[in-house]
């Protein structure tokens, strides 16, 4: 597995960056906000770090119907991209099922209360209660994240969405950065309600990292 990440300033983004960097921008994104195609931009180059640091070659990968990037044959990967930080992490498909990969800033306090009822299901509203004020923007954080990383693993396998309410933080230990997510809803004969999968939280900054990688089954 191979990890990249890097800061931009979406302001500063000038179409000759495009040509310069050799990468192409996706006819939806043409008549963006500079905003998005600087987003774009970034998060293709950190994915071409990585694909380099993984197997030596630099490729970025291009984009499919759905906008899931589409890897270089043998690999997988995911991309995200927060508030001027984009990162990107890949693997071999022979050792990995799945990889999701996001990137959050960190909420204040009062955010995350307010965007909680959206995010936690009960079992985490009781969790987020039973925190210090100090920790509980990092909590929502942490969860918001994790689901997203989550969707990002799984989607490509099932292919069918689902949402917050679908999953729920069961384990999280601060002192390694392990946690577990187990699914409320089926998604497929195998993604099945009650399935746990790990994951991984680190720092970066001002931003919170969260990891989903699923082993390949021999």
């Amino acid at each position: 597995m191979a990890f990249s990440a890097l800061h931009f300033a979406p302001a500063a983004l000038s179409e000759s960056d495009l040509s310069a960097w050799e990468i192409a921008l996706p006819a939806k994104l043409e008549s963006a906000a500079s905003k998005r195609r600087a987003e774009f931009l970034a998060g293709r180059l950190a994915a071409r770090d990585s694909v380099a640091a993984l197997c030596g070659a630099p490729e970025a990968p291009s984009q499919d119907a759905e906008r899931l990037p589409r890897w270089p044959a043998g690999i997988i990967g995911s991309i995200t991209h927060s508030h001027g930080l984009a990162a990107a992490v890949v693997g071999h498909q022979r050792a990995y099922e799945g990889l999701g990969l996001d990137a959050e800033r960190l909420l204040t306090t009062e955010r995350a209360l307010r965007l909680a009822p959206q995010i936690l299901v009960n079992t985490e509203r009781a969790w987020l209660a039973s925190l210090e004020t100090s920790q509980q923007g990092r909590f929502v954080t942490l969860v918001f994240s994790l689901k997203e990383s989550l969707f990002k693993a799984l989607y490509p396998l099932v292919r069918q969405r689902f949402y917050f309410p679908d999953a729920q933080l069961s384990n999280w230990d601060p002192a390694s950065g392990e946690v577990t997510i187990t699914l409320r809803k089926t998604l497929s004969a195998r993604w099945g309600a009650g399935t746990r999968l790990e994951g991984q939280v680190a720092d970066l900054e001002d931003h919170l990292l969260t990891l989903i990688a699923i082993p390949r089954q021999s």
